[in-house]
C-alpha cells in the first residue's frame, strides 16, 4: 500500500460540499438538499482518516493512538475554540438583551467543545429541521461531534479489522457500514432525530469513504474510474437539489450524496487526473474554497443566526448572502492565522499537545459560562419577562394531558374548580384551552358552577368514534362524559389557523370538528367558543427583554385580517346554532391600536400565542365586568331578494 499524495481535487470536492451547506442556510429554496454537503464531508473524512491510519499500519504494523489524537487536536481544536468563543461574544454584544438565547448558546457551546453537541441538540431542538433549531447559533457543530465520536473509536476498530489483512478489513468495514445504514433507515422512520444526529446512524457514511481508502489504488485508471468522476459529481449535485423529495433523512435518502462522493473519491484513488472534471476540481477557486471549508463551515451559521435573531423582520436573501461572504473573509483569516500556524504546532510531543488542548477547552468552556451570566437586560424588564415565562396555570402540571400520555380516564375531581362537586361547566380543547383555564374557572365561579377541564396539547375538540391516538381517546372520553353528565356551559378553545397558504384546509377541519361536537352537545347547554387570540412575532418574554414591545405584536387591523376567514366561519356557525356565543379576546389584548406583549407589569404571553395565567385572569375580570364588549356580534343572514 503506497502513500496517497496530496490531491487538490479533494479540496475541490470539499468546496462543493461547503458551498452546498452555506447556500442552503442562506436560502433553502436555492438548494433544497444542500444540507447533504455534510454527508459529503463525512465520506471525505472517512476516506482520509482511513488512508492515513492504513498507511501507518502497513508501515509499522501498529497505530500510534496518541499521535493520531494529537493531529486531530491540531487540526480541529484551534479554529473551533476561536469560533465558539467569538460567536458567544458576538451574541452577547448583539443579543445581550436575550438572556435565554445567550444561555442556550453557552450551553450548546460547551457541549460542542466537549464533542457531544449532537446529543445536546437532539434533546433541545427535537430535530435539525425543527423551527426551534433555527435559533441555535452553534447548531451546525452537531456534525463535528459526530466526526469526533467516530475518531474516538475508529483507530482501535480499524486496528482490529486490519489484523486479517487489508481485503478482510475492507469486507468487515463494508459489513459494518451496511449495518449502520440499516439502523439509519430504521431510525429515520421511527425516530428521525436519532437517525440524523447520532453517530451509529452516520457511521456508514464515514465507513463508505474508509472502504474506498482500503481499495486498490492505481496510477493508470481505466474507463470505469474515468466515468466515475463525472457520474459522482452529478449525483452529489442531484442530491443537493432533490434530497428532500426522497423520504426520511438520512438512511436510503442519503445514498445519492454518499454514493456520489464515493465515486469521486474512488476515481481519484484510482489515479484519475485528466479531463475537464478533474481540472475543475483542482482549479484555484475550488481548491481555495476547499482549503477554507472547515473555517467557513464554522463561521457561517453563527453569523446568520445571530443576525436573524437580532431583527424582527426576515432578512432578504441578498443580505444573508452578504453575511455568508463576510464568513468567507473570516474563514480566510482563520485559515491563515490560526489553522495553518497551529496545525504545524509549537509542541511536537503528542501527549503535551493533547494536554494543552484539554486545558484550552476547559478555559474556553469557563469563559462561555461566565459570558452567559452577564446581564444587560434592564431590571424591570428582566423581572416581568421572567415572571411571564413561568406564569403558566398550576393546572398544567397535574391536570392537563400531554400528547404522549397513556389515557384511560379523565382527570380526577381534585382537578375541578370545586373538587367533589359535579362539574356543570366544561372547558375542552388543546394547550390554548389549558392557558385559558383561569378565565374558565372565574366565569364558572361567577355562575356558581364547578368547572372541569378536558385539555391536551395539540388536541382540539373533535368527534372520536374509536380509540386510537391519545388525542382520539381523550375526545372519546370527553364525549362520554358530556353524555353522562350534561353541563350547563361548554367552553371550547383551541389554536386557530393563522392566515397562510395552508390555513383554509386546516380551518375546514377544525370547523367540521366543532360542528360535529355541537351536533351531540347537550341541547340545553350554553356553548362559549373562544375566538382567535392575537399572535406575536416573537415570544412575549423576549419582546419584553429586548425592548420590542411596541412592535412585537400585530396591529388590530392586521390581526383581524389574518383571522377574517376564521371569524366568518365561526359567525356562520353561530347563526345556525342559537346556543353558541363567540368570545373575542382581541379588544382586551389589542385595544384599538397594536396588540401588546405586556400591560404594565404584567406579561401577557409566555410564548408567541399562549397567554399567561395572569393575562387569563385579567381577561376574566374584564369579561365579567362587560361581557358585551368581548362578545362577537353575529349579524343575521341577509334575506334573499324575491
Amino acid at each position: 500500500m503506497t502513500t496517497l499524495a496530496y490531491r487538490p481535487e479533494i479540496d475541490g470536492l470539499r468546496a462543493i460540499a461547503v458551498a452546498a451547506v452555506v447556500l442552503y442556510h442562506v436560502e433553502p429554496l436555492w438548494l433544497p438538499g444542500g444540507f447533504v454537503g455534510v454527508d459529503v464531508f463525512f465520506v471525505i473524512s472517512g476516506y482520509l482518516i482511513t488512508r492515513l491510519l492504513a498507511v501507518e499500519w502497513d508501515r509499522d504494523r501498529r497505530i500510534d493512538f496518541a499521535a493520531f489524537y494529537a493531529r486531530r487536536v491540531r487540526r480541529l481544536l484551534p479554529a473551533l475554540l476561536l469560533v465558539v468563543v467569538a460567536a458567544m461574544a458576538i451574541a452577547l454584544w448583539v443579543l445581550g438583551r436575550s438572556p435565554v438565547l445567550l444561555q442556550q448558546t453557552a450551553d450548546s457551546g460547551i457541549a460542542s467543545l466537549l464533542f457531544f453537541a449532537n446529543i445536546h441538540f437532539q434533546v433541545v431542538t427535537g430535530g435539525y429541521f425543527d423551527p426551534a433549531a433555527d435559533s441555535q447559533p452553534l447548531l451546525h457543530l452537531w456534525s463535528l461531534a459526530v466526526e469526533e465520536q467516530f475518531y474516538l473509536v475508529y483507530p482501535l476498530l480499524l486496528a482490529l479489522l486490519m489484523r486479517g489483512g487489508v481485503p478482510a478489513a475492507r469486507r468487515r468495514l463494508l459489513l459494518l457500514a451496511l449495518g449502520s445504514l440499516l439502523l439509519a433507515e430504521y431510525w429515520a422512520n421511527i425516530r428521525p432525530e436519532l437517525a440524523f444526529f447520532q453517530m451509529p446512524a452516520r457511521f456508514w457514511e464515514l465507513a463508505a469513504g474508509g472502504c474506498v481508502a482500503l481499495s486498490v489504488a492505481g496510477a493508470a485508471p481505466g474507463v470505469a474510474a474515468r466515468l466515475a468522476l463525472p457520474v459522482g459529481l452529478v449525483l452529489v449535485l442531484l442530491a443537493s437539489i432533490a434530497t428532500p423529495q426522497w423520504g426520511p433523512f438520512p438512511g436510503k435518502s442519503a445514498l445519492p450524496a454518499v454514493v456520489g462522493s464515493v465515486l469521486v473519491l474512488w476515481a481519484l484513488h484510482r489515479g484519475v487526473a485528466g479531463g475537464p472534471w478533474a481540472w475543475l476540481l483542482r482549479s484555484r477557486p475550488f481548491v481555495g474554497l476547499g482549503l477554507l471549508s472547515y473555517s467557513l463551515y464554522l463561521w457561517h451559521w453563527p453569523l446568520l443566526v445571530i443576525d436573524s435573531q437580532s431583527r424582527m423582520e426576515t432578512a432578504t436573501a441578498a443580505w444573508r448572502l452578504g453575511i455568508a461572504m463576510l464568513a468567507v473573509g473570516l474563514a480566510a483569516l482563520t485559515w491563515r492565522f490560526v489553522e495553518q500556524p497551529l496545525r504545524k504546532g509549537l509542541l511536537r510531543h503528542p501527549l503535551r499537545v493533547i494536554a494543552l488542548g484539554l486545558a484550552a477547552t476547559a478555559l474556553s468552556a469557563g469563559l462561555l459560562a461566565a459570558m452567559a451570566r452577564i446581564d444587560r437586560v434592564p431590571p424591570d424588564a428582566a423581572r416581568i419577562a421572567a415572571a411571564a415565562r413561568e406564569d403558566v396555570p398550576a393546572y398544567r402540571r397535574d391536570c392537563h394531558f400531554d400528547i404522549h400520555d397513556a389515557i384511560t380516564a379523565l382527570k380526577p375531581s381534585r382537578c375541578h374548580s370545586q373538587p367533589g362537586v359535579t362539574p356543570r361547566f366544561v372547558l375542552w380543547g388543546d394547550s390554548h384551552a389549558m392557558a385559558w383555564q383561569p378565565f374558565a374557572w372565574r366565569i364558572a365561579g361567577d355562575a356558581g358552577l364547578s368547572a372541569q377541564g378536558i385539555t391536551m396539547n395539540s388536541c382540539p375538540p373533535a368527534i372520536a368514534p374509536a380509540k386510537g391516538t391519545p388525542c382520539e381517546t381523550l375526545n372519546m372520553l370527553a364525549l362520554e362524559s358530556l353524555a353522562q353528565s350534561p353541563p350547563g356551559v361548554l367552553l371550547l378553545a383551541q389554536r386557530w389557523p393563522y392566515a397562510s397558504s395552508d390555513a383554509a384546509p386546516a380551518l375546514q377541519v377544525r370547523m367540521a370538528n366543532l360542528e360535529a361536537v355541537l351536533a351531540i352537545a347537550p341541547a340545553a347547554a350554553q356553548v362559549l367558543v373562544l375566538g382567535p387570540l392575537p399572535r406575536l412575532d416573537w415570544p412575549g418574554p423576549d419582546c419584553i427583554t429586548r425592548g420590542w414591545e411596541a412592535d412585537c405584536g400585530p396591529t388590530r387591523a392586521e390581526h383581524e385580517a389574518a383571522f377574517a376567514g376564521t371569524w366568518s366561519a365561526l359567525e356562520a356557525m353561530a347563526r345556525r346554532d342559537a346556543r353558541v356565543t363567540l368570545v373575542d379576546p382581541a379588544p382586551f389584548f389589542c385595544g384599538s391600536g397594536r396588540c401588546e406583549a405586556r400591560r404594565g407589569d404584567l406579561g401577557l404571553y409566555w410564548d408567541r400565542d399562549h397567554i399567561t395565567a395572569g393575562a387569563a385572569a385579567a381577561f376574566a375580570d374584564a369579561y365579567s365586568a362587560d361581557p358585551a364588549r368581548y362578545t362577537r356580534r353575529v349579524s343575521p343572514p341577509a334575506e334573499e331578494s324575491p
